[in-house]
Formats: C-alpha cells, structure tokens, sequence
C-alpha cells in the first residue's frame, strides 16, 4: 500500500525518482505500467476521513448524487436510453444495453457501469466473465486503477469534474455498447474508440 502524500513528504529523499536514471528505456517502460499518483492530488484517505465527521456530507453527498444522475441522463436520453428508477437501458435485435450507477459501499464516490443482456444469454468478451463493464475501462491506462470512479465531494465542489466521464460516456462508451444492440461481433471491438482515447 503506498504511503499518502502527506506522509511522504516527512520521509527525507522520498522525492527522488526509484528508477534508475541511468538506463531510460527501463525507465520509460517502467513508467508507462505503473503511472504515478499526481502528487498535487488530494488525499482520499484523508478526505474520506473528514467527510465521515462532517455532519453536512450526507446532504451534499445526495446534491452531488443528483446532479451525477442527472448528467448521466443528459447524455442517455441522447442515445436513445431509457431512465428505470436506478439505471437506463435500451432494448435492440440483439438483447438490452444498460446503463447503471452504483453507489461504493463506503458512501464515498459511484462508478458508472455498463452492462448487456443478450437474447440467447450467451455472454462473449467482457461479458463472459462480468455482468458489467466499468466506465473506467475507457478511460486511458495512464489514469491508474481508479479512473472513472466519481467522488461526491469532487462533484459537489466543483461540477466540471463530470465533464471527463460524461464525455467518455456519451463519446466513446455508449456507441462501443450501443453496437452491442445490432452486431453480434461488437464485444469483439477495443474499449478505446474516439476522441475521449486520445485525452
């Protein structure tokens, strides 16, 4: 587990660079599969710390829920979507597509999950193993494991923080499961389509 910023920065000679400058094709490959935090970034850890005490998080935790679901349905309704009471879908020749917000059982943050439903319930690709497909798994790899996870506490501070999953949602996301509806080969397509990969 690697240590919060707050605490590496009282480590003496945490800020030089473990990889060995010497040989930087080593380097470059190491960088490239393990992308480092944004040092500048604020601590979770901490933060969900201070919310867990905060008496006003469970009202701005729900303003900022509301405003998620809202942006979601913006962006679902122009494909075509459906809203049902915690989720949107959208029915085709080939099965139904859904659209799904999941609350982290922490009370944290929500992830936007993908799934498909097929006629003959044979699930292929990413549907062989999970019923649902991350947001994050279209986001760029740099991003680190937690990419397409949405902090409340980002939302309410600051709405523009919606900006990046909605446009890998609506950009590259729900035309990749969209297909889904029509073309039995669609699981075989990569999840990084459009503009959204290039960011």
């Amino acid at each position: 587990m690697p240590f919060p910023n707050w605490l590496r920065a009282l480590i003496p000679g945490s800020g030089s660079d473990p990889i060995d400058a010497s040989n930087p094709t080593a380097a470059a490959a190491t960088q490239a599969h393990d992308p480092q935090p944004d040092p500048h970034a604020p601590d979770n850890g901490v933060r969900m710390h201070l919310a867990a005490h905060d008496p006003d998080f469970p009202d701005k935790r729900e303003q900022a829920f509301g405003t998620i679901t809202n942006a979601i349905d913006t962006v679902a309704q122009a494909h075509g979507f459906t809203k049902k009471p915690m989720s949107w879908a959208k029915t085709g020749p080939l099965g139904t597509v859904s659209i799904h917000l999941q609350r982290s059982r922490y009370g944290f943050d929500c992830t936007i999950n993908l799934g498909f439903q097929p006629l003959d319930d044979a699930g292929l690709g990413p549907w062989a193993h999970d019923d649902f497909v991350s947001l994050g798994r279209f986001y760029p790899a740099s991003q680190g494991p937690d990419a397409g996870t949405i902090a409340y506490l980002d939302v309410f501070e600051v709405v523009d923080t919606l900006d990046q999953p909605m446009a890998a949602l609506s950009q590259t996301a729900l035309p990749w499961l969209t297909q889904h509806l029509t073309d039995p080969l669609a699981h075989t397509q990569p999840f990084l389509l459009g503009p959204v990969s290039a960011a």
